[in-house]
């Protein structure tokens, strides 16, 4: 993922030119919320504070297995976080993507147009760290991507693919409110006082 998007510019990593058509917009490029790497981090962290205070007191071969423990504990810790980094969530103005692996990339893909229905869940744990779960349905065979947890500012991004779903034709939500690219639709009714000829 070394160098940036020639087409997108800075911020968008150079492999996605390989991916997306040179039509498509990005509409938010993520990785998932740092919840992922939470649980193996306070793991490692706690297999270190256990072998601090119990490898002086045991004898050399329990303290070499706890060591070894240990470093095994280190080594997931580094799988679990180098998968993440490498992992995007980009959805685009006509389908959602999910790319991840290390030594084998995949990509899967959901065509925006395929979507039927959309759930938007959000535990307990998800509303305090700020992530939440799409869950998405379509018509016929089961699609490549249908669902995405650890979503990272959630609302916002359901709002946003929301948008491309069910409202294709209007104006998109910008990342801010009152940014320079945002635009409010206005619609006139036909009936209106002003239009009529009376």
């Amino acid at each position: 993922m070394a160098g940036h998007s020639e087409r997108y510019g800075p911020g968008v990593p150079k492999e996605l030119d390989r991916y997306l058509v040179p039509s498509e917009e990005i509409v938010f490029l993520l990785r998932r919320h740092w919840v992922v790497i939470a649980e193996p981090f306070l793991t490692t962290l706690l297999g270190l504070v256990v072998l601090a205070a119990v490898g002086g007191y045991v004898g050399e071969a329990v303290s070499t297995v706890l060591t070894v423990g240990w470093l095994l504990l280190l080594s997931r810790l580094i799988l679990v976080v180098w998968e993440w980094w490498y992992e995007l969530v980009i959805a685009t103005d006509k389908r959602l993507m999910l790319v991840h692996g290390i030594v084998t990339r995949k990509v899967d893909i959901m065509p925006m147009s395929k979507v039927t229905d959309m759930r938007y869940d959000r535990t307990v744990t998800g509303q305090v760290l700020g992530y939440g779960k799409f869950v998405m349905e379509s018509a016929g065979q089961d699609q490549a991507l249908s669902t995405i947890n650890y979503i990272p500012d959630s609302d916002l991004h359901y709002q946003q693919i929301s948008q491309l779903i069910f409202a294709p034709g209007e104006p998109r939500l910008a990342q801010k409110a009152g940014g320079r690219n945002s635009r409010v639709p206005v619609t006139e009714p036909e009936d209106a006082w002003w239009r009529r000829k009376d």
